[in-house]
């Protein structure tokens, strides 16, 4: 058992940039007008398709006023604007990773059942609450997120094996789903239950 003030991990590592295209590559949702990245592309090639239709006539080998001329050409730019989304989600990704500053310094955490602290490059203390934290870990990295603010990005270098990160994984993951039960219980009761 750990003293009150001891931290119940103390973790330190490089961050590199391949960390950083790790945690920029994860699959997440579009929000707000990072959805134009997306649909962008597909509607400017659908309207498009669309208002050059009479120019397309003459090099198409089909009637575009035809119905089925219609469906094959607007389907045609569905599928190119799709690609085309593709092809800037990817370049987005690549430049942010690209762009991304790397600390210059070793990273320090330093964890606590209640919550988190970064340093790193002279930025003491930056401070994750895991009551609002999101803990997300594949095989190499375990990435915690709050809210909009800067990720924690930590590989598995940082541990001594995977098994301890993934022991890590799942002791934060039970201080999160605390926060979780007792606020439920809160809502539901209005006091925390023993």
């Amino acid at each position: 058992m750990t003293e009150p003030n001891t931290p119940a991990y103390q973790l330190r590592y490089q961050l590199t940039r391949e960390d950083v295209a790790a945690f920029e590559f994860l699959p997440r949702e579009l929000v707000g007008s990072e959805k134009l990245w997306l649909f962008g592309p597909i509607l400017v090639l659908g309207a498009a398709a669309g208002f050059f239709e009479d120019q397309l006539g003459a090099v198409l080998p089909w009637d575009p006023h035809a119905r089925w001329g219609q469906l094959v050409t607007v389907l045609i730019a569905i599928a190119l604007g799709y690609g085309l989304s593709m092809v800037l989600l990817t370049w987005r990704t690549r430049r942010r990773i690209a762009n991304a500053p790397l600390p210059a310094t070793p990273t320090r955490i330093d964890v606590y059942p209640e919550a988190l602290f970064v340093s790193e490059d002279g930025d003491e203390n930056r401070s994750y609450v895991w009551s609002e934290a999101s803990i997300n870990d594949t095989d190499k990295h375990v990435f915690i997120t709050q809210g909009t603010r800067k990720p924690v990005i930590i590989p598995v270098r940082a541990f001594a094996s995977l098994e301890a990160m993934q022991a890590f994984v799942s002791e934060a993951q039970g201080w999160r789903n605390a926060y979780d039960i007792a606020r439920e219980s809160i809502e539901e009761n209005g006091e925390v239950k023993s």
